[in-house]
């Protein structure tokens, strides 16, 4: 279990997200920020859970799974205050340990995508993501980041201009600012491509790209 930020040292709960990395890119800010997601300043915030909702409060669980995507709406109320979106992601434990690994990155690429798909539909102008666990935080933070970039890239969204990534764990905080900072370095250079709901070229790329350099970084004994 990671080491949580939610606490200050007084022992009371932080109502404050601390901003980690911010790049303004193609009219939307992708922000990297540090806390409690329930306290970022957003109009949507996601919600990764199961097809049971296990993580969901009984009242609050939809009575339905989505037939297309996997990714259910739920408005704000006068409790919550906020809207959500639930993204229903699965393991599949009948694949190999090398499939599952490449089905869950498909998955969590096409949840983002679609989230922000659903968000910009609905004319919200800010969303906030939790952090995708994956097999190590570097490739957790190389999907989603990747995914947003290609989004923002790709889709030309004309509602949704802040999409942030809340980290609550100490030990996410430098894979995921290394990873940031090696996305955004060369966004001057990416061209558009026509959307795909698959893993596209570009996103295979960069990946193994960032992939060996992060590798390379290892052995030299930085983050």
């Amino acid at each position: 279990m990671g080491n949580n930020f939610c606490y200050s040292k007084s022992g009371m709960q932080s109502t404050m997200s601390q901003l980690l990395c911010e790049q303004k890119f193609n009219g939307c800010d992708v922000l990297l920020t540090a806390g409690n997601i329930e306290n970022e300043s957003v109009d949507c915030i996601v919600w990764p859970t199961d097809q049971q909702f296990s993580n969901v409060p009984q009242n609050d669980k939809p009575t339905f799974i989505p037939a297309n995507g996997n990714c259910i709406f739920v408005g704000s109320t006068k409790k919550t205050k906020k809207n959500y979106i639930l993204a229903v992601v699965q393991e599949n434990n009948e694949m190999s340990f090398q499939d599952q690994q490449d089905e869950e990155r498909q998955l969590i690429y096409e949840t983002i995508q679609n989230c922000l798909k659903m968000a910009n539909a609905r004319q919200m102008r800010s969303i906030a993501f939790p952090v995708f666990q994956q097999k190590d935080h570097t490739t957790s933070a190389t999907i989603m980041i990747m995914a947003i970039k290609l989004f923002i890239t790709e889709q030309k969204s004309d509602s949704v201009t802040k999409i942030c990534i809340s980290l609550n764990q100490i030990e996410q905080v430098a894979s995921f600012k290394w990873v940031f900072q090696q996305v955004f370095e060369q966004h001057n250079s990416t061209k558009s491509k026509s959307y795909s709901s698959t893993i596209n070229p570009t996103f295979m790329e960069e990946f193994k790209s960032i992939r060996l350099i992060q590798q390379q970084a290892v052995k030299e004994g930085t983050p």
